[in-house]
């Protein structure tokens, strides 16, 4: 089989497969194999913020390295991030150090770019969405190395575009879903997710509110499971989305 065909094969097996797909885990599992299939070691669905807003409510999928999701979150860092500024300034998909290579950046975009590496994301490949509305949205993936044929950046390029719209669309089915889990999380949960989001530890929690960090770990862990988040940066993520804290 040449190159040719099996890019057009992973192609079209992402689009039958995420088309018939029941929920978003199903478009992951496949995003997953056409990402790994063109060298892809990660990757990330996300809106674009304004200027004032931070990034975590706009998050769709993260599958970045463990703990570059959280580094990046915390430290706020879409707002330097020259990858993110190439993405609001271009339509076209671009491979990081082929768009970036002459240059300039400024000493916070170098600290995002060298930090990235520490993860493995020595380099990447962008697809920058622009609605109608208004609405700025990028599909990236980073990889150890991007050796990337033509054919095959189209045929990520297309990829990227659809998964964008199914994980859209499974977005707005779960968002009575989401609203009605919002809805169980106690006053004690939300006053604690809220000093997460402040970046306070457990032990801090605990002294500011005068429970126990035990009881911190236990609020935390049931508004996960009442969120569906697996972690912290989720947890806070989601709490933004739905409104639970601003």
């Amino acid at each position: 089989m040449s190159d040719r065909q099996a890019t057009a094969n992973a192609m079209f097996d992402f689009i039958t497969e995420s088309s018939q797909a029941r929920d978003d885990n199903a478009v992951l599992a496949s995003l997953d194999k056409a990402a790994k299939s063109f060298g892809m070691d990660c990757y990330a669905i996300s809106g674009i913020p304004l200027p004032n807003e931070r990034i975590d409510p706009y998050f769709m999928l993260n599958a970045w390295p463990d703990g570059w999701f959280e580094r990046y979150v915390q430290e706020n860092y879409v707002h330097v991030d020259p990858v993110i500024y190439r993405t609001k300034m271009s339509n076209e998909a671009f491979v990081w150090s082929e768009a970036l290579a002459d240059k300039p950046l400024s000493r916070s975009a170098k600290r995002v770019m060298n930090e990235a590496t520490e993860f493995g994301m020595m380099d990447g490949y962008s697809v920058p969405l622009h609605s109608v509305g208004g609405f700025q949205a990028i599909v990236t993936f980073g990889a150890h190395k991007v050796d990337l044929s033509s054919e095959q950046r189209g045929a990520l390029h297309i990829i990227s575009i659809y998964a964008h719209n199914r994980f859209r669309a499974f977005m707005t089915d779960n968002s009575e879903r989401m609203a009605a889990a919002a809805a169980k999380v106690t006053p004690r949960e939300r006053e604690v997710i809220l000093w997460c989001a402040a970046g306070k530890t457990n032990w801090e929690i605990g002294q500011i509110l005068g429970i126990s960090e035990k009881t911190v770990q236990h609020e935390i862990a049931s508004a996960c499971r009442k969120l569906n988040s697996v972690n912290r940066a989720q947890l806070i993520a989601e709490s933004i989305r739905l409104g639970l804290i601003r």
